[in-house]
Order: C-alpha cells, then structure tokens, then sequence
C-alpha cells in the first residue's frame, strides 16, 4: 500500500471525498490496452507529453499533450498509449458522493476529454504533493478537485455570463427528443436562418463534442438501455434508432464499445439469470 493509501485509510472515514491514489504514470511501446466495465471509482489524467486513444462510454477521443481525460465510475473505458509517441501523465484516482456532486454540478458528469488546456496541470502537481503532506488529506483533495472542475468548467462553457446559450441548449434539446428520429442539423439549422458550422462549434465549445456525436452516443446509450432490458431484437433496435440497417449499428456498436450487440444481450441476460 503507498504512502498516500495507509493515511487515508485512517482518517475522514466519514468525508464523502477519497483521493485513492495520486501518481504519475509513464507509457511505452509495449503498454497493453486497458480496459473496465462499470468502472468502481473515477481517474482525472494530465498528459504532459506523448500522446494515446481513449474509448469510452460510446465515444473515442485521441488525448495529446497538455490534455485531460476523466475516466468516470461506472463508466466502460479502453484507453493505450500511441506506441510512437507513449503518453507521460500524471493522474489521480478518487472517490465518493462530494465527487459525483461536483461533477454535476459543473456539469461535466458527461466529459471525457478537455484538449489544449496547460493552465490545468498545476492541480494535479499539488495532488501529488498531497503523497508528502500531513492530515486531513481527503479534505484538501476535495479544495483541489473543486478548483479544478471550476476551471475545467471555465475553459469549456466560458466565463459565468456566457453560460447560458439558450441556442446551443434547444439545439440540445431536440437531439435528446430525438434520439429515435431521423434528425438533419442542416435543415434544422436553416430554418432557423442559423449558420450550420458555427452551430456546430458552438455546441462543441458548450458540451465538448459535435452535436453528430453527441446524438450518436446517446443512441448507444439508448442501444445498451434496449438490449439490457427490452425483448427488442438487434435489427428492431437498429430500426429504431435510425441506423441504416443492422450490420451497420452491429459494426458501430462494437467499435464504441468493444463489443457485438448480440454478446453484450446474451451477456445481460445471463447476468439476470444468474441474479434471479
């Protein structure tokens, strides 16, 4: 057990934030994939050189130098370095109800990845200071994290009056009514006499992700909710969340998840055979 673990695990048992493990971490060629389900706490990682592929809860993302990418709990994650360039990071490993909290409150419960942002590595040096420091350690974490998701918060929606884009939140709106409907931003976007391109950067300054890729991932989102718990089959799901056909949604949804739809249902249903 680190330093780090011994003197939390001794202290502020009630707190509801645990830093687990606060470290640094350097890849190499050889550094196999990594990969959870139902991931049981949450990592924030700082690249500070190299560079790697992350995969997670439906969407990918290529983190670079001076990027951040948050590994959520209970999410499903793949993530490995580029074997040409084998990412350096530092990273820590937390916890706890204060946490998920937080998340929400700056809303970033739904981020993954914050790209160019140096400003952010000095949070995660003084978490790693915290591995030499002296009590209340779950308490200090917590200031650090809560200054970090502030300014994480800052760099993706802005300054504190810009937002609210009551624009870029009805486009939102209509993505989320729409998951199960044939959706064309082009024509949205024209009759609302609004510029296609600039509605697309502004949701992805606002949310961190086009708004294409912010609807696709909510449909396999919607995709794991039907075959986890619907007697759908693949081509009715497929059907209803507006894929082309079957063997297209089949292909996608392995290559979001890491898994076919048809072994991720056999999956749930023997998992809900073996609970009952």
């Amino acid at each position: 057990m680190t330093e780090i673990n011994a003197k939390v695990k001794d202290q502020d048992v009630d707190f509801p934030f645990k830093l687990l493990s606060a470290t640094s971490g350097i890849a190499d060629a050889r550094t196999p994939p990594i990969e959870r389900r139902d991931y049981e706490c949450c990592t924030v990682e700082f690249i500070y050189k190299g560079k790697g592929f992350l995969e997670i809860n439906g969407c990918s993302c290529s983190p670079g130098e001076d990027s951040v990418y948050i590994l959520h709990k209970h999410s499903d994650h793949r993530y490995w370095p580029d074997k040409n360039a084998p990412w350096e990071k530092l990273f820590f490993v937390i916890d706890g109800g204060l946490m998920e909290y937080l998340f929400k409150a700056y809303r970033l419960d739904e981020t993954y990845f914050i790209p160019d942002c140096p400003q952010l590595r000095k949070y995660f040096d003084e978490m790693m200071q915290l591995r030499h420091g002296i009590g209340e350690i779950n308490r200090q974490a917590a200031i650090i994290f809560h200054r970090l998701l502030e300014e994480c918060h800052t760099v993706l929606y802005g300054s504190p009056n810009q937002l609210t884009d009551p624009e870029i939140l009805e486009l939102k709106k209509f993505l989320d009514d729409n998951v199960e409907r044939k959706v064309s931003l082009d024509r949205y976007c024209r009759e609302r006499n609004r510029s296609c391109a600039s509605m697309i950067r502004r949701f992805k300054k606002h949310f961190g992700t086009a708004p294409y890729d912010y609807l696709m991932r909510k449909r396999i989102e919607e995709a794991r909710l039907m075959l986890r718990h619907s007697a759908f089959s693949v081509k009715e799901i497929a059907f209803r969340l507006n894929f082309s056909d079957q063997y297209y949604f089949s292909n996608y949804f392995k290559r979001k998840t890491g898994m076919s739809p048809q072994k991720y249902k056999k999956g749930n249903v023997a998992e809900q055979s073996f609970r009952a």
